[in-house]
């Protein structure tokens, strides 16, 4: 009888460690896979982006929307080169890579000239705190699907509340 039970634990020893080395091993693999992806993937990705018409403010604004997909060391600056409809140097806006935030969105101060169906370039560098080269660098075009003349020439209401702006003089 004593055999019998030392015959069931030596193949329950060897099935445990057999399974314990398959785990190990499936463990190392996921491992690995994750790292190569991780090393694939770029820092920051655009996710997307466009024209704002506030047409309560009678304002046109261009924006971007861009995603942190791997850590990245905290308080590095993401800057965005937008180009200018109206001509001359491009309009920049920068923000700070904060820890636990994914999701950024860069937008311009008011902007006039836009026109209706052109590409404008927009570029999305980061850079590591402090530091003075990119360590990344992504380019898209955005294009307007209306007219600036669509857009009022100032705002609609003045105030908190609905009010009519006042005539002018």
């Amino acid at each position: 009888m004593a055999v019998m039970e030392f015959e069931k634990t030596r193949g329950f020893r060897i099935a445990a460690v057999v399974t314990g080395l398959a785990l190990a091993l499936i463990a190392t693999v996921i491992v690995v896979h994750n790292r190569q992806q991780q090393a694939a993937m770029t820092h920051v990705r655009i996710a997307g982006g466009g024209f704002l018409f506030y047409y309560r403010l009678g304002e046109v604004r261009a924006g971007v929307t861009a995603i942190v997909q791997k850590p990245t060391p905290s308080q590095s600056r993401l800057v965005a080169e937008f180009e200018n409809p109206a001509g001359g140097a491009p309009i920049s806006a920068e923000t700070r890579i904060r820890h636990g935030e994914m999701r950024y969105g860069l937008e311009t101060p008011p902007l006039s000239g836009v026109v209706k169906g052109r590409a404008y370039a927009v570029t999305v560098k980061l850079y590591e705190y402090g530091g003075a080269e990119p360590l990344e660098t992504h380019e898209t075009v955005l294009t307007s699907e209306l007219e600036q003349e669509t857009s009022p020439q100032g705002p609609l209401t003045i105030g908190p509340g609905y009010h009519r702006p006042p005539p002018a003089e």
